[in-house]
């Protein structure tokens, strides 16, 4: 997908939510799986998070917008990979833990090193 067709999805997905039947016109157009899809997207809204041109409460509202179209695909493959831990790093930031000062920021302390680290592993495997 392109960028802006990826930024038009995160838009999509961070403020209505996504389902399969959203991406269908998009996987028909372009022959994508909609787990394609939904790695790619989530993909993107990583390397943006990490560069810091998307900040973490959008990020966020991404990642749980693509929940449904998860769960949806989940019910009859496996779960698409990255974009479900991707998911899993982003629910993390969501809340400061009782043992966290206030000032801290979960999105810092707890997804971007786990979002790193799934970078990271994507990019080795694919190298």
């Amino acid at each position: 997908m392109s960028k802006s067709e990826l930024q038009a999805l995160s838009l999509k997905a961070e403020e209505d939510g996504l389902t399969l039947n959203d991406l269908s016109t998009i996987c028909e157009e372009s022959g994508a799986a909609p787990q394609d899809l939904l790695n790619e997207l989530s993909v993107w809204v990583a390397e943006n998070y990490l560069r810091e041109t998307l900040d973490f409460d959008f990020c966020d509202g991404v990642m749980n917008g693509i929940f449904n179209a998860l769960v949806e695909v989940g019910m009859t493959s496996e779960l698409p990979q990255p974009a479900f831990s991707l998911y899993q790093a982003f629910d993390q930031g969501e809340w400061i833990r009782s043992s966290d000062s206030p000032e801290i920021d979960p999105g810092e302390k707890y997804t971007r090193p786990i979002v790193l680290e799934i970078m990271r592993a994507l990019k080795d495997k694919v190298s």
